[in-house]
């Protein structure tokens, strides 16, 4: 059975870096994503240092996070008469071993989803297919049930972690 593909239900940033993560072990996945295309969508989001440290390790690093972020150096309150109220350091200046990045969120999606086609391939992510639901098999492995967006519904076979 550990030759069946782990089934990720949604190709977001969760799914993406765990599918990243697999590949990075050897564990073979498939990638079910509703949307057609992947595009970049969202706003800002911060990247904390235990995030940050998590990317390294999936071999993204400083220079990818940069072409979608720049690094935060500090979190301040600050008054409408421009005046800080209170701030603080973040990452790097404030002890971590990782730096903290502010990113947009669409442009993260996509580095992610690029580096999984160039690592696994673009078989491992299906667009256009939603995991409706499972069953588990007698035999440990389980059943997803696939619906397309050209209406037509499949079931794929695959494992637990």
């Amino acid at each position: 059975m550990t030759d069946l593909p782990v089934i990720i239900a949604g190709g977001g940033i969760g799914g993406l870096a765990t599918a990243l993560t697999l590949q990075q072990i050897g564990v073979p996945c498939v990638v079910y994503e509703s949307v057609r295309e992947m595009r970049p969508l969202g706003v800002g989001i911060n990247l904390q240092p235990n995030a940050v440290r998590e990317l390294y390790d999936l071999g993204i690093g400083a220079g990818d996070l940069d072409q979608v972020g720049v690094p935060a150096k500090e979190w301040a309150l600050v008054g409408l008469n421009g005046n800080d109220i209170y701030s603080e350091p973040r990452g790097l200046l404030a002890g971590y071993d990782w730096p903290q990045y502010a990113v947009h969120r669409g442009k993260l999606h996509m580095l992610l989803y690029s580096r999984l086609v160039e690592r696994a391939g673009a078989q491992t992510v299906r667009l256009g297919s939603r995991v409706t639901g499972y069953q588990k098999n007698a035999d440990g492995s389980v059943t997803a049930h696939i619906e397309h967006t050209d209406g037509s519904a499949s079931e794929a076979r695959g494992r637990l972690l």
